[in-house]
């Protein structure tokens, strides 16, 4: 049967409230222009039932079946992927860039080779290691020149005392530096921990609210997503989102942390003092292991177990074999008397870059350093020996000098540098092309908005005005029957 006028004024009131819908859902998308987490909604619209009549199916108009999120479920997973290696480049950057720092050397980064980038700044810097190493040894060079002179004995003494106390500085400034890197790794467990939580209430606010027909949660959703991003910044994520029941299963690192909506586990972190120096490791409060291969909590324990460790060891290395070298040809000297003799030119408790310094006797008394091979007045042997250790290759350093070693210390960190920053760049690349491919799709466009703002508006003018007509139609109708 036909619809009639009141039929008709039925589908005019439901072209209104689909457009009015319409306008309100424009309003939300414009509103959110600026938030990254946003995917722009639409209004799923469809032709209402029809009615059937003598000459076929009567259309009712239309209705709203529902608001759809524009959003790729393989490209945010692809974000969420991508992000995590970012989130590894960037600690793993920022680890490195502070033993830069705290070694005291500026290290050349565009050198084309671990050498050369050492051999650019003239082996070192200024105030770094290198710069004490060579100080010690030319102070042996000139006391060398003049064995019996006080005032070069004394420059010697003070050469000493620089070059120990840069060993002691930059030692401690690495190990400050690891501390301060498992200081970064708790503070990140922690948040970790929090944005577990967040996601599962959202999953459960997600899951309770598309019960039935209800519809998606669009804005609940946009606000995991950005939740998923963060953590996967953090660690590695996996997650799957159940396609009957909407519940969300995540893991970390092949640990489950996530079932059904609810958090079952969580992360924390244990000292592993195996090599006697803690190392903050990562495994769920149950119990169970957690292999992470990106994120920044991987980051930045692998640059401070890899690089900074070995850095560390080098200098370690460097000062011991200074320390066994330089007392064993001191020992055997002769002092400006031409009788004592024995004395280590470093204290005997020196043994690394954390404790070496110079014996105490011959920072009171230069006279006592032990010069002279054979106790006579003027004999240099010692002061000569000790001169031209300098350019001596150390089979314990590899068969390099001194120099050579730290050098290739410092370049190879320079080098770890120079890769993670081109690695962070070629990621930066993929991320925005991710990001950009998003932004097409579910990104909010004003032009866009605006147009569809005056699609409906004129839409919802049009349905007020059917019903005007309608309603002068029924006033004409009951004017009839009078």
């Amino acid at each position: 049967m036909p619809l009639g006028l009141i039929g008709t004024m039925e589908v005019a009131k439901r072209g209104l409230e689909a457009n009015r819908q319409g306008i309100e859902l424009t309003g939300h998308n414009l509103s959110n222009v600026s938030n990254p987490a946003y995917a722009r909604q639409r209004l799923r619209i469809q032709t209402a039932d029809a009615l059937p009549s003598p000459t076929g199916p009567v259309g009712t108009g239309s209705k709203v079946t529902g608001i759809e999120q524009v959003r790729d479920r393989l490209l945010d997973t692809e974000i969420v992927s991508e992000t995590s290696v970012s989130g590894y480049l960037e600690a793993r950057k920022k680890a490195l860039e502070f033993a830069e720092i705290n070694l005291g050397q500026l290290l050349d980064r565009q050198a084309s080779t671990p050498e050369g980038a050492t051999a650019s700044l003239g082996v070192g810097g200024q105030f770094g290691l290198i710069e004490g190493l060579s100080d010690f040894f030319n102070a042996w060079q000139a006391l060398s020149t003049s064995p019996n002179s006080t005032a070069d004995r004394q420059v010697v003494v003070l050469r000493a005392e620089s070059l120990t106390e840069k060993f002691n500085s930059v030692n401690r400034r690495l190990d400050s530096l690891r501390s301060d890197l498992n200081v970064r790794v708790q503070d990140d467990v922690n948040l970790a921990n929090q944005l577990l939580a967040d996601i599962s209430d959202l999953s459960t606010s997600i899951t309770s609210s598309e019960i039935g027909e209800i519809g998606n949660a669009n804005d609940l959703r946009d606000r995991r997503q950005e939740k998923l991003e963060a953590l996967s910044k953090l660690v590695d994520v996996t997650y799957s989102e159940d396609t009957i029941t909407n519940q969300l299963t995540l893991s970390i690192g092949g640990a489950n942390v996530i079932s059904t909506d609810s958090v079952v586990d969580t992360l924390q972190t244990l000292a592993n003092l195996s090599t006697g120096v803690e190392r903050t490791q990562v495994q769920t409060a149950g119990g169970a292991a957690v292999t992470l291969t990106k994120g920044s909590i991987k980051g930045t324990i692998d640059a401070r177990d890899s690089e900074i460790k070995t850095l560390s060891d080098d200098i370690d290395t460097l000062a011991g074999q200074l320390i066994t070298q330089v007392n064993t040809v001191h020992a055997a000297g002769i002092a400006l008397d031409g009788v004592s003799t024995g004395q280590s030119f470093f204290s005997s408790s020196s043994s690394n870059a954390s404790n070496i310094a110079l014996n105490s006797v011959l920072r009171a008394d230069p006279s006592r350093i032990q010069a002279s091979s054979t106790g006579d007045p003027g004999d240099n042997g010692v002061a000569l020996t000790l001169a031209k250790m300098a350019n001596q290759p150390q089979a314990a350093l590899g068969n390099l000098t001194f120099a050579e070693r730290y050098n290739q210390s410092v370049a190879n960190l320079g080098q770890a540098l120079s890769n993670t920053n081109t690695q962070t760049q070629d990621q930066d690349a993929v991320n925005r092309l991710l990001q950009r491919q998003r932004d097409s799709l579910g990104g909010v466009s004003i032009d866009e908005e605006m147009a569809n703002l005056v699609v409906f508006q004129r839409a919802f003018q049009a349905s007020a005005r059917m019903i005007t007509t309608l309603d002068e139609l029924l006033q004409s109708v009951i004017n009839l029957t009078r």
